[in-house]
């Protein structure tokens, strides 16, 4: 008959804790191996990548020509946006609104915006075939041609250069080109905005519904 001490017992314990232990930085070291290190938002000053980013290798193959198509529609929101601000500071130099010109600085919240409320959750959605990602994704893309078709519109006051905007300072010829270019490009990527989140719309819950076409269908 075996006598169990006390001692025994709390060295079976010291054993079991190594052995978790030990399986603990296993599993790290097998993590870490498997997962890319981040590479997005590029490092710059204070700014550190947080996530991992690359269609190549992340997304299948039918569907890069559309996360590509995303990506720039993405990069040109940055652009519009840093010439929303150009366009509204050269108005207010010449006579314009001087809230117009200070309201236009709020919009730079559109890039992280944009980045979490429709590319990230479409590209997640594409990449892990994750459902919950897809209706994110559709509310985001929607809310993002929201955004700009209130930019096109471009209400005098509150920062965006879009139509009204423009045609309030038909009398500066300066301000009214610059405001005039920031509404046609506004009311262009919205458009192309919409025809993305139509198409995606379309192809999206066939492509999750059967998951084996993501590799031989292409959402665009």
């Amino acid at each position: 008959m075996v006598i169990v001490t006390e001692a025994m017992v709390l060295e079976k314990e010291r054993q079991n804790a190594a052995r978790r232990e030990a399986l603990n930085k296993r599993s790290q070291k097998l993590s870490h191996v498997t997962e890319p290190d981040p590479n997005f938002p590029p490092e710059c000053c204070c700014v550190k990548p947080i996530i991992y980013h690359n269609i190549r290798e992340q997304v299948p193959v039918p569907q890069q020509r559309f996360m590509y198509i995303l990506a720039g529609l993405y990069i040109t929101l940055m652009v519009l946006i840093i010439y929303n601000i150009v366009a509204a500071l050269v108005a207010f130099i010449l006579g314009g609104n001087v809230t117009h010109f200070g309201l236009s600085f709020l919009f730079l919240l559109g890039i992280p915006g944009a980045w979490i409320s429709w590319y990230y959750n479409v590209y997640c959605a594409v990449v892990y075939s994750s459902r919950p990602r897809q209706k994110l994704a559709l509310l985001g893309l929607f809310l993002g041609v929201a955004f700009d078709v209130w930019m096109a519109v471009g209400v005098t006051g509150f920062g965006g250069c879009g139509w009204l905007y423009a045609f309030s300072l038909m009398r500066n010829v300066t301000s009214f080109v610059m405001i005039l270019i920031s509404a046609i490009l506004w009311s262009l990527h919205g458009f192309a905005l919409c025809v993305v989140m139509l198409r995606y719309w379309r192809v999206s819950g066939t492509l999750l519904r059967h998951r084996e076409n993501i590799y031989g269908q292409s959402i665009v």
